[in-house]
């Protein structure tokens, strides 16, 4: 099917950019048509939206949830999977304003994520109620007050526009006009049509 849409002559930047958070939000599938299917819908449906409802939109899918263990993370048992990849893969970069503290902490955050029939909700009997120090923040913050501290951050929109970058210009980054692409995306409160607007002109 995807194949297919990729073919079609109206469909191209969509279908590419599908393609590229395909790879940005690297989530194993192969085991589940249905959740192959669902990653890569919701994947198109925000190719060219907002980076802030696509980040919530994968983080939320039964996909991510199954693939980086988030139905493991326990009050009791805090699992890091998700928290790192969410900050070394898909936001920040590798070591990039947090520490290790901050991704078991961030971890604590997410707990009792999980889904019933496909859809997320939060099992309030497993997640972690208690104080919790992220990013030199402290409050008793969940994963959604995760998503904002990181979207605050405007590393997590130099990490983006690096990556689409080397996707669709070369390989060898200028980085000159990857701060334009940065700075287009996060003031536009991270309008990803902005950001390439600002790179194919």
């Amino acid at each position: 099917l995807w194949v297919n849409r990729m073919a079609e002559e109206d469909k191209g930047l969509v279908e590419k950019m599908t393609l590229f958070w395909h790879g940005h939000f690297a989530c194993r599938t192969v085991d589940n048509p249905y959740k192959t299917m669902e990653m890569n819908n919701l994947l198109r449906e925000n190719a060219l939206g907002n980076f802030r409802d696509l980040l919530y939109a994968v983080a939320r899918s039964s996909s991510m949830i199954d693939y980086l263990h988030l139905k493991q993370n326990k009050k009791a048992h805090p699992n890091e999977d998700f928290a790192r990849e969410l900050c070394e893969l898909f936001t920040l970069g590798r070591d990039v304003d947090y520490t290790e503290k901050d991704v078991a902490e961030i971890a604590r955050a997410f707990t009792g994520w999980t889904f019933k029939n496909g859809k997320h909700f939060v099992n309030p009997r497993q997640h972690d109620e208690g104080e919790k120090t992220i990013f030199g923040n402290r409050g008793n913050f969940g994963g959604e007050d995760v998503l904002e501290m990181i979207l605050e951050n405007p590393k997590c929109a130099d990490r983006i526009a690096y990556k689409v970058y080397k996707f669709f210009v070369q390989e060898e980054v200028v980085d000159k006009e990857v701060k334009e692409m940065s700075i287009a995306l996060y003031e536009s409160g991270y309008d990803i049509k902005t950001m390439m607007k600002r790179m194919f002109t």
